[in-house]
């Protein structure tokens, strides 16, 4: 088993265990006519948040620092696991989103309706978290307060002020904020750049966060 592998299985047993995911089960909320499809991509904060301040109780940043691996791979082993937690939450979003649209086929009175554009635009906050959460998360080793907090207002901020220019751009909203599949092109164009911007972020995220880790004296 290759070192990323075994902390990965450490993450999996001690940090983020599959229990922490039924937080996805909240979703399950958006299956109510109107209710906020950013809302439903958020719950993934709750397990993060949670299970970080678990594994600090536990003293689980020592026991890692003790093991004999190098500290990169510690750093590429937590934002796989964010990673994955947070794509288990679209995933879950999106088989609603399904439900949802075979509810209520008119769409969303708040918020962008649950389509490809509109993950495009959460994609690109999650990327947006990363940033800030995992690099402050790692200057320490073990808080997340702070970093936790800007990470989430960053999070809610950035999908607002997309959601925002997606209303002001004339004729955006008719065209990303909308369950026709006749508009599915410039929407899947959104999503592929969101996912760009993700992948992005997260890698710059890891860099940075390898580059604090390195001076953490625990």
């Amino acid at each position: 088993m290759s070192t990323t592998s075994a902390l990965l299985l450490k993450e999996a047993r001690l940090v983020v265990p599959p229990a922490y995911l039924g937080v996805v089960a909240l979703t399950l909320f958006n299956l109510i006519p109107n209710y906020p499809m950013v809302i439903g991509a958020s719950y993934f904060m709750l397990a993060l948040f949670m299970a970080f301040s678990e594994a600090n109780a536990n003293k689980d940043h020592e026991f890692t620092i003790s093991l004999p691996v190098p500290r990169n791979r510690v750093v590429l082993a937590k934002h796989l696991t964010v990673m994955a937690v947070q794509m288990a939450q679209l995933a879950a979003l999106a088989l609603v989103a399904i439900g949802a649209a075979l509810i209520n086929p008119d769409g969303n009175i708040v918020g962008m309706d649950g389509n490809y554009a509109f993950f495009g635009l959460v994609l690109t906050s999650l990327g947006l978290f990363n940033v800030i959460f995992l690099p402050g998360y790692f200057a320490t080793g073990y808080k997340i307060g702070r970093a936790g907090v800007l990470a989430g207002i960053t999070f809610f901020v950035s999908y607002g002020v997309f959601e925002l220019l997606v209303i002001l751009t004339p004729g955006a909203g008719d065209t990303l904020d909308t369950l026709d599949p006749a508009d599915a092109g410039p929407q899947l164009l959104v999503l592929a750049l969101g996912a760009l911007v993700y992948l992005g972020l997260t890698s710059a995220s890891y860099r940075l966060s390898v580059r604090r880790f390195d001076r953490v004296n625990l």
